[in-house]
């Protein structure tokens, strides 16, 4: 077997709730799959679900930060050679708990942006109380659009998911 190279490639997908994290992700991991390029998909929120949350740790970061080390590692056995993260990151500092949980992780932040009318519109039909939701996505958006956090802005309007993915896999070069 060759031996696995020092660095990891991560792509972080961010954007606000209802930006279609989620979406690209399960399309660049299928465009990966054809590709028979070796890759994981974890998506954060599945990782921070849990009850209570510490106090002092209001948005389970530290939780999440374990658990992404554990599924990584797994993955990794397996022969994952890349990282497909879906989050919201509102501050590039919030990459040391990647950098933590994936030895040698070189992350590549792609924002996914979306005017605020469809995220409020997706939203509202996927969630069954979306009003939380609806919030974090206008307090974000405005703040997202402003922020230097990604390495790459993508377009996730009213675009076909597939040509999102497509667009997100050539900026960060992965299939090249």
């Amino acid at each position: 077997m060759a031996p696995r190279p020092r660095s990891v490639p991560v792509l972080v997908l961010s954007g606000a709730p209802g930006s279609g994290k989620s979406t690209i992700g399960r399309c660049v991991a299928r465009r990966l799959r054809e590709a028979n390029l070796s890759h994981a998909l974890v998506d954060h929120e599945w990782l921070e679900y849990g009850w209570p949350i510490p106090a002092d740790d209001l948005w389970n970061e530290r939780i999440v930060a374990q658990n992404l080390a554990c599924v990584w590692s797994n993955f990794r056995t397996a022969g994952a050679s890349r990282l497909i993260y879906c989050r919201v990151l509102e501050t590039r500092s919030l990459l040391r708990h990647v950098a933590n949980a994936v030895p040698g992780a070189a992350a590549t932040v792609v924002q996914l942006r979306a005017p605020l009318t469809l995220i409020q519109e997706r939203l509202r039909a996927r969630e069954p109380e979306p009003d939380w939701y609806l919030g974090a996505a206008a307090a974000l958006v405005p703040r997202m659009d402003t922020s230097c956090v990604a390495d790459f802005v993508v377009d996730n309007g009213q675009r076909p998911p597939n040509e999102v993915a497509a667009e997100v896999l050539s900026v960060v070069r992965w299939l090249i």
